[in-house]
């Protein structure tokens, strides 16, 4: 039997044994173990199968009652835009070996397959499909089809698209390369999957690759659930739209192990619609190589705060955004960019991202992050994007908790314009620039850990409402370049002006080890250092810095602030300085310890706006110890110095008020300058003796005066004046003595002293008065004082201190009143009497203290307006007395009422119609104590209880249900809406009533049901019995039974209605019973009772129908192994696969169909299959061997159930798969062909060979090559017949033929010299040199042309492959044509240039004959000199000889092209002298021209004759005149070096205008004036450049 005889004849007999089985044997019930499908279903579908090659020419529609099944290894070609419709049931049953495929037929996208709404629950499943060239693959408009291993190849749209409430099933779905190649004019393209118009599906195991717009669409008020997402390589490509991996647009699904990679942006995230919610929940997130952002979360609308709910993400890694591994690196914006409310991030980890690691914009404090981790991020260079986090206008702080950031290249946070934040627990370590910084924002972080940062662990800038807690900044600084990036706090322009609010705040910091100053402040007010350690700073920077130098325009200024400040350092030797510095700042600072080795403090007070400073608890010590200067005014109080002050107390400019300073040495030198004074109140130990005080400076000792003003009983009188005078320094001084007769006057000055030393010690005179008396004492002022002033007056009236009752008081009648006055006292101790009297009720007591109306033996206090007059005396008869107005009334009794139900927020009360109401009157009581009688009143008449009768009572709970039927008494309310009141009346005062809005409603019913049934299995009937639910007013049930997994089980409003009957998913079901009533107002209300049922499933059945043990296969086979009759009750039939039947449900479980654990395995290849459902009709290739075939089905739940077969299986040739070349393309001869056969197989795992052969080759393309590497070849024009011939190490071959179609190609002209743009020398070679090639050997014609770009004009052609020429100097367009027998023609060319080249004359060639000359004798001058020009275009060569005032020019040429210029002039010399010989070259002409020129001097001698003093005196004569004009000729040879203008000028020279004086130049002989001559002559030339 052959191959295909073999695997065809399972299919046959499978087919016998369903058309021989009778049809009325197969009948349906839920107790059956095998269900089939049904039957009057069966009679009115129309079924239609599709095998082999299927080709559309326009669109196919399965109407809603057909089903379409399409067979495994299927191609379905469709036209250009046409789609398969499903109206009905679409099944396509690929397997893994033989998917369906869906094509196009020639060319053009079509537009795949679409499932429309009609569909839905028709049991549509799609099994191993791949789409190819389409512009959709599958679009799903409110369907749920199954679609199962789908693969999407480069749809130029959308892969799958999802519409109008779709919500199908979707696993293992691979999409690739979506939108690649194609342009459109929307955004809408090049998307893997889109989920949209509230579509909710579920899908597990999405590969998403190579997409152009988006991975994951999800828009639209959309959901779903989302699992195990791959995406990869989502990038736009100059597309006009935002790309990203996985989009989420108003929209709430759950996305959980999702990956991201290579994408332009990660995860994008938007709420654009705020009429509706966006909630993206994301768990187990991976974001990987991102080039612009990673995770994106945007708003619309931005300063909507409203709408919180937008993003929620879990477990989230983002690594590597803008790095080397995404499209283009270094152009990423943050690794993780919010610009939304409401997100919520928890455990993340952000990490790599070559721009900011997280970036916040309008957010708020609904924006959580916890557990967030920034590692190695930002953008250096770039601002804000330099940090691991940055942030601005958030003027709703987000909240941070538990933050950690290192590595950035700048600062780990920036927080600007707004940038708010707030949170606990941050550690910002080991970043380039500032752990923290803050600029215009407000940041309140406790528990803040500031380690190795680069410069400062924080910086705070221009920033107000700064809150600091329990920070710890260790090491900072490191990298900073200047003072104020190696502090380790930094705090500048916090706050330039004093308000009340806004203050910049450190509270329980430490700060150590800082590369420069511990804490630095710069020109920043409202700043509060509130427990501050500072320690182990480097030696040479200050550990606190202050300087507020730079506040200096308009309301600038006010004052720091420190409390409890510890400094520790150790600044000796070179490093030695302040512990403290404070420059141009106003302070107020309390208790501060300076401990180690330092100078103490330094402080200019100088502030813009002085504002006065304060140094209180100062534990002053060091080598300076302090030095204040500038201060207009400190104060403070308790400075104490410290033995370990080893300067002085140094005052220059300033005025110091300080109270209870102590000097512990006794010994420390106050200093001060002219301009200073101390005030010092109750000094302890201070050496005033040696203080060094210049001339008008000054320092006081002051001190308090206490004074007592006692009677001659030595009692204190209150109230007496007392006054002070002294004889220097202060003016009077006057108070009044307390109650006790004492007054205390604080800080008068005692003792001044100035650089004269001390003045006297202050006298005060003392006096005091009363009644009349007075007297006086006066004392020194060395020191406290405490004074006695003793007045002898005679006997006083007592002092009356009256406390209690207070005047105008009100008290019930009969209340205890108490009257006290006992403070009051006799300034004499005498015997005191009282007499309290009532305007109504008289003499009503005697003592100073004493109550009324305690009871029958007490005084009784009418009611009424009562005049208490108190009237105190003592035993002289001095009397005083008071009066005050009290009130006894019977007051209204107090009513304290609650209900049950409770009133609602506008008082009113709504009860049920028939329900029980309570007034509770508990607290509820007379003032007076006068028996109550309490009851309830209606508006509509009722009174309850009855009011009749002498038994009148207040009960404190009284309660009351409005009858539904009237009777005596108690009538019923006319309608649901009245007033109801509390009564309370004590028999005195009017009735106290409260009033209250009542509204009665219809009550709904309480449900009250029991479940009942036999068994807790799915196939057992389930009864919900209600039947004791009533409605109170007897109104008409409506009832809803609802299942939390089934849904609505049963709704009725008829009787019968309270009890359902009927079945259950499995699971565990939330049962609620849901009553209403018929009355319209209870419209949408229900009452609901709910129960818990648990509904277990049954054990899956397992069952081998295929292979068999007489099947036969080879191992290149797929075997089909199929499990027919096996399954799972609780697994819905559509799930399973359309051939043949299943153990299955026919309804499918709320929950959704159980998916099986199906596991195909062989004890030689081992797992076969996927551990899907879709295992249980499954094709597979098998090793070769006999296999024992084992099938395991699982439910999760039962135990396992398994069925073993065995098949045999032969060894197969290998199998070819070739990548390329495409048969259908074309190739040219020129063309390499890239053979790839990669991907071929041999299933026994052999090594093996390929060899090509060709029609029109006589040798083999390729002979035995490896076939697991691409080769290349060329092959001849024609059309070839390949065969590709694939052979095993067995010796087992497999061939397979493909044609060719090789069209000839043109020609490839390619020049070789010159290179394009490439530049000659005037007179260089230039080459000419080709190597153009044709593949079909058929070059006929090469062509060279120059063309001098100039002109135009051609001026040189050549047919040879290489040419050498030269050209005069200018730019040429070289060109080379190249044409083949074809008539194929092809040109290229290149542009040169040649420059021009400079004359040189060679003046060691220069040769003047004769050498010398005579004057006065004619003579024939020859010149001779070598001119280099190599472009040959220097055509202009002179000569000139100047000789005094004698010129001659002559021209040079080159006659015989040896380059040697000859020329030749007659001269006569009037004169001896030195002649110059000047050549000049001239190459081109005007401005552009370029010259050469060489010179040498010619001798002339005198002629020979006799000396005459007559000569002598002509000659020197003329010698003169000559120097004069020489003169002149030099100034005008500097103005002008060209001879032919000194020509032109030469008549100039007939009156000159001599610049030098030669009136004093003596010569003695006309030889030495011809020296001086030519001396200035060859100056001259040695000026010009003439020799």
């Amino acid at each position: 039997m052959d191959k295909g005889a073999r695997s065809i004849l399972p299919c046959i007999l499978m087919l016998v044994i369903i058309v021989t089985v009778p049809m009325t044997n197969m009948t349906t019930n839920h107790d059956s173990s095998f269900v089939t499908d049904d039957i009057s279903n069966a009679t009115v579908k129309s079924q239609t199968t599709w095998s082999g090659v299927v080709e559309l020419t326009e669109s196919y529609t399965i109407d809603v009652s057909d089903e379409l099944i399409i067979a495994p290894c299927t191609l379905v070609k469709l036209s250009s835009a046409s789609r398969i419709f499903v109206e009905g049931r679409l099944s396509i049953e690929g397997d893994l070996a033989c998917p369906v495929i869906v094509d196009q037929v020639n060319s053009g996208l079509h537009y795949g397959i679409q499932f429309n709404q009609s569909s839905f629950g028709r049991g549509s499943t799609v099994e191993n499909l791949s789409i190819e060239n389409s512009m959709y693959g599958v679009t799903i408009y409110g369907s749920n089809p199954s679609l199962n291993n789908v693969t999407i190849n480069n749809p130029s749209r959308v892969g799958i698209d999802l519409f109008s409430g779709a919500n199908p099933i979707i696993r293992d779905l691979t999409v690739d390369q979506s939108g690649r190649g194609f342009t459109y004019n929307d955004w809408r393209y090049g998307i893997g999957l889109s989920v949209g118009s509230s579509s909710s599906p579920i899908v597990e195991r999405a590969v998403l690759t190579d997409m152009r717009i988006r991975g994951l669409n999800i828009w639209g008020d959309s959901g779903g659930i989302y699992r195990q997402i791959t995406i990869d390589n989502i990038t736009a490509e100059g597309a006009s739209a935002i790309s990203a991996g996985v989009w989420v647009e108003d929209s709430r699904p759950l996305i959980t192990n999702v990956s991201v990679d290579k994408s332009d942006y990660g995860i994008l995230i938007r709420h654009i619609d705020d009429g509706g919610y966006t909630r993206a929940v994301v768990r187990d997130c991976l974001v990987t190589n991102s080039m612009y952002r990673g995770i994106y979360v945007d708003k619309a609308n931005h300063t909507n705060f409203t709408n919180y709910e937008t993003a929620d993400f879990t477990n989230t890694v983002v690594r590597g955004t803008g790095g080397p591994n995404a499209k283009t690196a270094g152009i990423g914006f943050a690794a993780i960019d919010i610009n939304a409310t409401g997100v919520w991030f928890e455990n993340t980890l952000i990490e790599d991202s070559t721009t900011t690691g997280l970036r916040l914009y309008f957010v708020d404090s609904s924006t959580t992050f916890r557990n967030l981790t920034i590692v190695n991020s930002g953008d250096p260079g770039q601002g804000a994007h330099e940090a691991g986090l940055a942030i601005r206008s958030s003027f709703f702080a987000p909240n941070f908790d538990g933050l950690e950031i290192t590595g950035s290249p700048g600062p780990g946070i920036s927080a600007t314009s707004g940038g708010a934040m707030q949170g606990s627990n941050w550690f910002l370590h080991n970043n380039s620039q500032d752990g923290l910084y803050i600029d215009s924002s407000t940041v309140i972080v406790d528990g803040l850990h500031l380690t190795d940062n680069g410069q400062s662990g924080a910086h705070v800038y221009d920033s107000r409402y700064v809150t600091l807690t329990n920070l710890t900044a260790i090491g900072n600084g490191n990298l900073g370049l200047t003072d104020v990036e190696q502090a380790g706090l930094l705090f500048e322009r916090s706050n330039d002006i004093e308000t009340n609010s806004g203050d910049v705040t450190c509270n329980y910091c430490a700060v150590s080890n800082s590369a420069g100053i511990g804490v630095m402040v710069k020109d920043s007010v409202d700043l509060w250092l509130n427990h501050l350690t500072v320690e182990d700073n480097t030696p040479s920077y200050d550990p606190i810095s202050i300087d507020n130098s730079g506040l200096t325009v308009g309301q600038q200024g006010g004052q720091v602030n420190m409390h409890d400040i510890v400094v520790n350092t150790e600044r000796v030797g070179t490093d030695s300085g302040p512990a403290l510095r404070i420059n141009r700042a106003a302070a107020n600072i309390d208790l501060i310890s300076l401990q180690g080795n330092h100078t103490g403090i330094i402080w200019n007070g100088d502030n813009n706006g002085n504002f006065p400073s304060s140094l209180s608890r100062a534990q002053l010590s060091g080598t300076t110890c302090l030095l204040l200067t500038e201060h207009d005014v400190m104060t403070g109080v308790d400075n104490v110095v410290t033995p370990e002050c080893t300067g002085s107390i140094t005052l220059q400019d300033s005025n110091v008020n300080w109270s209870g300073l102590t000097d512990l040495t006794g010994a420390t030198i106050i200093n001060l300058d002219s301009f200073s004074k101390l005030h010092l109140h109750q000094p302890n130990q201070i050496a005033l003796s040696d203080a060094v005080i210049a001339p008008s400076g000054e320092i006081d000792v002051a001190w308090d005066i206490s004074v007592w003003v006692q009677n001659n009983n030595s009692n204190g009188i209150p109230d007496a004046p007392v006054q002070l005078s002294f004889d220097q320094f202060e003016p009077n001084a006057q108070q009044n003595t307390n109650q006790d007769g004492l007054v205390t006057f604080t800080d008068f000055i005692g003792q001044r002293w100035t650089n004269m030393g001390s003045s006297s010690v202050s006298t005060v005179t003392v006096g005091c008065s009363y009644d009349g008396q007075s007297n006086s004492s006066s004392v020194q002022l060395d020191g406290n004082k405490i004074v006695y002033c003793l007045l002898p007056l005679d006997n006083q009236p007592p002092f009356l201190y009256w406390d209690s009752p207070e005047d105008s008081s009100v008290f019930p009648s009969s209340f205890e009143v108490e009257f006290n006055a006992s403070r009051s006292w006799d300034l004499d101790d005498d015997e005191l009497t009282w007499e309290w009297t009532s305007s109504i009720d008289g003499i009503i007591g005697n003592q100073a203290s004493f109550a009324v109306n305690q009871g029958p033996a007490s005084q009784a206090l009418s009611d009424g307006v009562h005049v208490i007059t108190a009237k105190l005396c003592d035993d002289r008869n001095n009397c005083v007395q008071q009066a005050r107005t009290i009130e006894l009334s019977n007051l209204d009794p107090v009513v304290f009422v609650d209900f049950t139900p409770g009133l609602n927020t506008f008082n009113e009360l709504i009860m049920p119609r028939t329900g029980t109401l309570d007034v509770n009157l508990s607290g509820t009581y007379d003032p007076e104590g006068d028996p109550l009688n309490c009851w309830i009143s209606t508006s509509y008449g009722l009174t309850f209880p009855e009011q009749t009768g002498s038994q009148l009572s207040c009960q404190e709970l009284i309660q009351y249900s409005f009858p539904m039927i009237a009777s005596p008494g108690n009538p019923i309310p006319p309608s649901d809406s009245f007033s109801l009141s509390i009564n309370v009346d004590d028999g005195v005062n009017p009735t106290v009533t409260l009033t209250y809005d009542t509204i009665l409603f219809n009550e709904i019913p309480s449900p009250i049901f029991e479940v009942i049934r036999a068994d807790n299995y799915s196939q057992n009937a389930v009864t919900l019995d209600g039947s004791q639910t009533v409605d109170p007013e007897g109104d008409t049930l409506e009832i809803e039974f609802y299942s939390s997994l089934d849904g609505v089980l049963q709704w009725s409003n008829e009787p019968s209605g309270n009890v359902w009957q009927g079945y259950l998913s499995r699971g565990v079901h939330m049962i609620e019973m849901r009553v209403t009533d018929d009355v319209p107002e209870n419209v949408g209300t229900y009452r609901t009772s709910s129960i818990l049922i648990s509904v277990l499933n049954s054990a899956p059945i397992a069952d081998i129908k295929s292979p068999t043990i007489n099947d036969e296969y080879d191992s290149s086979e797929m075997v089909l192994l199929s499990a027919n009759g096996s399954g799972d009750y609780d697994s819905v039939c559509s799930s399973f696969s359309n051939i043949g039947f299943w153990h299955c449900s026919i309804d499918e479980p709320a929950q959704g169909s159980e998916f099986l654990q199906v596991s195909w395995t062989s004890d030689l290849d081992g797992r076969l299959s996927s551990t899907n459902q879709e295992g249980l009709y499954h094709a597979s290739r098998l090793s070769s061997g006999l296999h024992t075939l084992t099938l395991e089905i699982d439910d999760g739940i039962n135990p396992p159930v398994i069925d073993t077969t065995t098949v045999e299986v032969s060894k197969s040739a290998p199998v070819l798969s070739l990548a390329t070349p495409n048969p259908s393309s074309t190739y040219l001869s020129s063309e390499y062909i890239f053979w790839n056969a990669m991907e071929s197989v041999d299933y026994d795992g052999d090594d093996f060979t390929m060899s090509l052969f060709s029609n029109l080759h006589s040798e083999a393309i390729l002979d035995d090559v490896d076939p697991g590497q691409t080769h290349i070849s060329q092959l001849q024009a024609g059309e070839h017949i390949i065969s590709i011939i694939l052979t095993d190490s067995d010796g087992m071959q497999r061939t397979e033929t493909i044609n060719l179609v090789v069209n000839p190609s043109s020609p490839n002209a390619v020049i070789v010299k010159p290179a394009e743009g490439q530049s000659f020398l005037g007179g260089e070679a230039i080459i000419l040199e080709e190597e153009s090639t044709d593949a079909d050997f058929d070059i006929v014609y090469r062509q060279w042309e120059v063309t001098d770009k100039s002109s135009g004009i051609i001026t040189h052609t050549s047919t040879s492959s290489m040419e050498q020429l030269s050209l005069q100097p200018g730019e040429y367009l070289v060109q080379l044509t190249v044409r083949d027998s074809l008539q194929n023609t092809m040109i290229v060319t290149r542009n040169i240039r040649v420059e021009n080249t400079d004359p040189v004359l060679d003046d060691q060639s220069l040769v003047v004959t004769p050498g010398e000359l005579t004057a006065g004798v004619l003579v024939n001058i020859e010149v001779s000199v070598k001119l280099s020009d190599p472009d040959g275009t220097t055509q202009d060569v002179r000569a000139t000889i100047i000789h005094d005032l004698q010129v001659w020019n002559f021209v040079l040429q080159d006659l015989d092209g040896d380059d040697v210029w000859e020329g030749s002039i007659e001269i006569n010399p009037e004169k001896p002298g030195r002649p110059s010989l000047k050549i000049i070259a001239t190459d081109g002409v005007g401005e552009t021209a370029t010259v050469s020129q060489v010179s040498k001097t010619i001798v002339v001698n005198e002629v020979e004759q006799a000396s005459t003093n007559v000569s002598l005196i002509i000659g020197s004569g003329a010698v003169i005149l000559l120097l004069v004009l020489s003169s002149l000729i030099l100034v005008k040879i500097r103005r002008n070096r060209f001879e032919d203008e000194l020509i032109e000028s030469w008549d100039a020279l007939s009156n000159p205008n001599t610049t030098k004086n030669f009136s004093e130049l003596e010569v003695e002989s006309p030889n030495e004036t011809k020296g001086v001559v030519n001396d200035l002559w060859s100056q001259l030339e040695q000026e010009e450049g003439l020799d």
